[in-house]
């Protein structure tokens, strides 16, 4: 049983939340870096048995006091939107890391940050280039680290936001009229991602170093049309999903976010295919979509009855 201990940023997020539990059932210790300690999945992971340490990314004491003795540190600041926010806070958090003599640094990124200098129009003035910017920032600044291990995670899109407070962003008529309008082509695919199975992979790297050392993985766990998505859910929960597929000014007009239409440009521009020969090559699990809904049937049917 391993008595390394992993310093887990964003713990009380849905990844850090997941991967702090799966690396206390391995038997490493866990220092949870949160904002609020008394927050619920705060005090769930305290009583799994995680070292609860608040802090904030500018707060560099507060991140040395999360640090002290770590061997690992999983990264996963938030992107603050029109800032660099995300890139200095998760420099902040590499510096200090290694500075405390974590030996694997492991950073959540996202798909297409590896073609950020080939996205068309993606200048400073554009609405997506700090975000960007700071994905690209923090993959670099891991990799010149000076640490022994370094793995980036590259997930696609979370399914869990269609079933939260961003559905309300990204979608807006799901949640009460279970209607999904999107600018997509009907044939257009999306790589959806569980964070539990991103969770599964940082988990799985810390235990297994040498096999992750220096990887970057783009992950999802499927390419799916929205149209199969919906019958998917209709299929777990018996409510019926409808799912229209409008022009990108339509989809605006309907409150879906422009930029949704131009990340899917990008991915058709790049080619972009989620390589699935090499995920089922690496020491991971895939699962499904449908094991997702199956899961998290009662949460999903309570959001969308609600």
């Amino acid at each position: 049983m391993s008595q390394k201990t992993i310093l887990v940023t964003a713990a009380n997020g849905n990844v850090g939340s997941s991967l702090a539990r799966r690396l206390l059932d391995q038997g490493f210790k866990v220092n949870a870096l949160v904002r609020n300690t008394a927050s619920t999945s705060a005090r769930d992971l305290e009583r799994h048995g995680a070292n609860i340490f608040q802090g904030d990314y500018d707060d560099i004491k507060s991140l040395e006091n999360a640090s002290r003795g770590i061997w690992g540190v999983f990264i996963n600041a938030f992107p603050i939107r029109g800032t660099l926010d995300e890139l200095r806070h998760n420099t902040n958090v590499i510096k200090v890391a290694k500075e405390a003599g974590a030996k694997f640094g492991i950073y959540m990124s996202a798909i297409l940050t590896q073609y950020k200098d080939e996205l068309p129009d993606l200048n400073p003035q554009h609405e997506r280039y700090h975000y960007w910017e700071s994905k690209y920032g923090t993959e670099e600044a891991l990799q010149a680290a000076g640490f022994d291990y370094w793995t980036i995670l590259r997930p696609g899109t979370f399914i869990s936001n269609f079933f939260g407070p961003l559905s309300s962003f990204a979608w807006p008529t799901f949640q009460k009229q279970h209607l999904l309008i999107s600018p997509v082509p009907p044939s257009g695919t999306i790589p959806l991602v569980d964070p539990d199975y991103i969770a599964d992979y940082a988990a799985a790297a810390f235990a297994e170093p040498n096999t992750f050392n220096g990887l970057a993985i783009d992950l999802a766990n499927e390419d799916i049309t929205l149209k199969d998505f919906g019958k998917l859910i209709t299929d777990n929960t018996g409510i019926q999903i409808t799912v229209n597929h409008v022009s990108k000014e339509d989809a605006v007009a309907h409150g879906i976010p422009a930029s949704f239409a131009v990340w899917f440009g990008w991915i058709k521009m790049t080619n972009y295919h989620t390589d699935y020969e090499r995920l089922d090559q690496l020491p991971v699990k895939r699962t499904t979509v449908t094991e997702f809904l199956k899961k998290n049937k009662n949460s999903i049917t309570a959001f969308l009855s609600a």
